[in-house]
């Protein structure tokens, strides 16, 4: 088994075609997945909002479900601010190498 060495890049297309040819094969591209996830948490603050405003007002009498509703949403954000965290913190040490 003969041993490639590694040089340097001297374009950037092979590696760009590279990362084309993965995003369409998943089918899904980053951008959209963490759009994605973005509009789901959202949506749970929507709704933990709207089943507190439907308690004060009397249309649901079930705190149970309001404490869920909530609940829900305040893990799910608390999770979405864990993986931007997380995100950040990989494109600081991703910039802290290139240098």
């Amino acid at each position: 088994m003969d041993i490639i060495p590694i040089g340097p890049i001297q374009d950037g297309s092979k590696f760009d075609l590279k990362f084309d040819k993965a995003e369409k094969q998943s089918g899904v591209s980053f951008k959209e997945t963490v759009s994605n996830f973005v509009n789901e948490v959202n949506d749970l603050q929507i709704k933990a909002g709207e089943s507190v405003e439907n308690f004060a007002t009397g249309k649901v009498e079930n705190v149970h479900e309001v404490m869920i509703a909530m609940s829900k949403a305040e893990i799910s954000f608390k999770f979405m601010m864990e993986t931007r965290n997380k995100l950040v913190d990989a494109y600081k040490e991703i910039m802290r190498m290139q240098v």
